[in-house]
């Protein structure tokens, strides 16, 4: 120890740490620190409230088709597709968008009715649909996520999961329904 303390302390500059590929994009995702509070969202206005809780919720990484490098697919956000497992088969997220071929028959009652107990009236919805982790939310909260759902653009993908899964030319994924979509619509 005396030894070390007599040798002369070699000054270099500490080169810039470089992680190796993928370690650096998991690196790169972590979220800064909170390092002050962050403020409630405003309840008063139910779509923002909405986007607010189906943004914390994730909503989209189910409902949003993912492309090869698992990134959104353009054009295509909340319009299903995406395959998702169950306890007992993979199927397709549902379109949530307004459009025809997604959920525009579903009213607030029937959203909120089918978050709370897993059912769109009589049918049972796949387990793959959190719905049981989504459900114990306020009828409040269901309603303002609803009021989000409705102002998303509306996107014609038709998604079915009582057919047997075809190509979709619209996602590129094979689904219910899949050979029933067009890119020209």
């Amino acid at each position: 120890m005396v030894y070390i303390r007599t040798l002369k302390p070699i000054r270099k500059p500490t080169p810039a740490p470089e992680m190796p590929f993928p370690v650096d994009r998991l690196i790169s995702a972590v979220p800064e620190p909170i390092e002050a509070p962050v403020a409630a969202p405003d309840r008063s206005d139910p779509v923002a409230y909405g986007r607010y809780l189906v943004t914390i919720a994730s909503c989209s990484d189910c409902h949003t088709p993912m492309d090869d490098h698992n990134q959104p697919i353009p054009g295509l956000a909340f319009a299903g597709g995406q395959p998702i497992r169950g306890s007992s088969k993979q199927i397709a997220a549902a379109n949530l968008t307004p459009d025809p071929s997604g959920v525009p028959y579903y009213d607030a009652d029937l959203f909120v009715r089918f978050m709370h107990t897993g059912f769109v009236g009589a049918r049972e919805v796949s387990d793959a649909m959190p719905w049981a982790t989504y459900g114990p939310m306020t009828d409040e909260d269901l309603r303002a996520i609803f009021a989000y759902l409705k102002t998303l653009q509306p996107v014609k993908h038709r998604i079915d999961n009582d057919l047997a899964p075809t190509d979709c030319p619209v996602c590129g994924k094979k689904h219910g329904g899949g050979n029933k979509n067009s890119i020209a619509d």
